[in-house]
């Protein structure tokens, strides 16, 4: 019976993480088709929701805890920014977190014991199933960019203490297709660096991440990004937009994401955020003025203040006077699948969230993204041509925004040709894909 471990952890809060988890179990049954495999998830630990696993924990798949968890593990504080006393409190977490698992990387069989004994007893177990593992994979994302911060290094290894554990143990590693970089910190760029180089293959998902690697003289293979491969829900929802408020026969909708955003590494991050809520705020009331219906969706809402959208979604429903034709959904009832069929009914979409663009390309429905946190966002869209219709968060003026949705409804045919030459690479990529982990694993 083979043994595999999907990392990092999933969230059923975050759709566009849980898709990526689906995605990736799917995957390795492909790759392990004619073997029984066991295949083990890292369980989301947070004390401010228990919906983090309750969609996933039905599919079965068995549930280990992380051996480095995040140093904000035991805050329930509801808050976007950082402060002087969360930085201090999570340092001093996250210090500790250092010291106690580099002894486990150590070559010393006796520096590892020691390790072994700061382990809480559910971390021990994780451990000892990582000797018994045949492969690791990173799941698909966006998560190895940094700009620069102190922090960085930590982040970075944080993000790749699963990967490194497992090649220490001499366990198969790879990385399923993610965007990484920028990495503008040098300390950080090693780590990532240091450690791709002894995986045993790296697929990423974009143009941009495959150009950064291989100037890193990293070997790489560019590869959809996983989300692409989600199937729509066979619900309908029509009666559940209209009871929401939504006017799908009389007029055209267009559906909006957004998400918090600290804009790490920038001095101005608080006038960044204020200005990136006005130019929404401007681009949504001309639209309502001109008899668009706008949804604002949480496409995630959880499990941290960081990753809850509900914070800039409600900031700015909450501020508008005239609701008549806005409405807001957040509904922690729905799944990846559910949200990706909810995108079908929109006209168009904007999203801040890059997982709310693909989940619309892949049911036709044309977007505009708004491109944060690496390469991810510019990377794809250039892609499949349509990187005109990226707007970086650190600009998103209203005005090009607005002239943009002119632009895609002026040019909907040729928009939707893009989506549909796109799609027909989807099911070739993804047999290549499995044939060459599969002849990996076979070695």
């Amino acid at each position: 019976m083979k043994k595999v471990l999907i990392v990092p952890s999933n969230t059923d809060l975050n759709r566009g993480d849980q898709s990526l988890t689906w995605a990736s179990i799917d995957l390795v049954n492909s790759i392990y088709k004619n073997n029984k495999v066991n295949i083990f998830l890292y369980e989301n630990k947070n004390k401010q929701s228990a919906e983090t696993n309750k969609q996933t924990s039905k599919l079965g798949y068995p549930f280990l805890t992380r051996i480095l968890a995040h140093p904000g593990r035991n805050d329930t504080k509801k808050q976007v920014r950082f402060t002087i006393l969360i930085l201090l409190k999570w340092g001093t977490i996250a210090i500790y977190d250092l010291i106690t698992t580099l002894l486990l990387l150590a070559p010393l069989k006796t520096l590892n014991y020691i390790g072994f004994l700061f382990l809480s007893e559910d971390k021990r177990k994780t451990y000892k199933k990582f000797h018994e593992l045949d492969a690791l994979f990173v799941k698909g994302g966006g998560f190895l960019h940094s700009y620069g911060s102190l922090v960085d290094p930590y982040v970075m290894y944080f993000q790749l203490f699963d990967v490194m554990l497992a090649q220490k143990l001499g366990i198969k590693t790879f990385i399923l297709p993610n965007s990484v970089g920028p990495l503008k910190n040098r300390f950080a760029r090693r780590i990532v660096i240091n450690t791709f180089k002894k995986c045993n293959k790296i697929y990423v998902r974009e143009g941009v991440s495959n150009k950064f690697l291989n100037e890193n003289n990293i070997s790489n293979f560019q590869s959809p990004d996983l989300g692409f491969y989600l199937a729509p829900s066979k619900r309908c929802f029509v009666n559940y937009l209209n009871e929401l408020g939504v006017d799908l026969e009389n007029k055209k909708n267009i559906a909006i994401t957004l998400r918090p955003y600290r804009f790490d590494g920038k001095e101005n991050a608080d006038e960044l955020y204020s200005s990136y809520i006005s130019n929404i705020t401007s681009v949504i009331n001309y639209l309502l003025k001109s008899n668009v219906g706008v949804t604002l969706i949480a496409h995630t809402i959880g499990p941290s203040a960081h990753e809850n959208d509900n914070i800039p979604l409600l900031e700015i429903y909450n501020d508008n006077k005239n609701k008549k034709g806005l409405t807001y959904l957040h509904d922690i009832k729905l799944d990846c699948r559910d949200l990706e069929k909810i995108y079908s009914y929109y006209d168009l979409v904007i999203g801040t969230r890059f997982h709310s663009v693909i989940f619309s390309l892949n049911v036709g429905t044309p977007c505009i993204a708004i491109a944060y946190g690496g390469n991810k966002a510019t990377g794809i869209m250039k892609d499949m041509n349509l990187g005109v219709y990226v707007v970086p968060i650190e600009d998103p003026d209203s005005e090009k925004i607005i002239n943009l949705i002119g632009s895609v409804f002026n040019n909907l045919e040729e928009y939707k040709m893009k989506i549909d030459t796109y799609k027909k690479t989807i099911t070739k990529e993804r047999k290549s894909l499995v044939l060459d982990l599969k002849n990996i694993l076979n070695e």
